[in-house]
């Protein structure tokens, strides 16, 4: 799994957030990707609108916001390290 780069299109949500990734995911297309909302992917948790999780980690922490308020069933599926110290954790959500 590969992160979009350059040219993708691209959703803005302004009604209810689930309802939006569940219509996305009735198209035709590839992964669904959020970028930089813990309120949002929380919601989204919430609504159990997520099938997987990519974290890119980086060793160095800022804020006190967590990823996850509560526990979570994940499985880890994939780990990649890089030279710059940061890691690629890919998580399934079972349910």
């Amino acid at each position: 799994m590969t992160p979009p780069g350059g040219d993708f299109p691209a959703a803005t949500v302004t009604r209810d957030p689930a309802a939006t990734i569940r219509e996305l995911k009735e198209q035709s297309g590839k992964d669904i990707w959020l970028w930089g909302s813990l309120k949002l992917m929380h919601s989204l948790l919430d609504a159990g609108a997520v099938d997987e999780i990519t974290l890119l980690v980086c060793p160095a922490s800022r804020g006190k916001a967590r990823v996850f308020e509560d526990s979570r069933d994940l499985k880890l599926v994939e780990a990649t390290s890089f030279d710059n110290g940061l890691a690629l954790l890919r998580y399934e959500i079972t349910k």
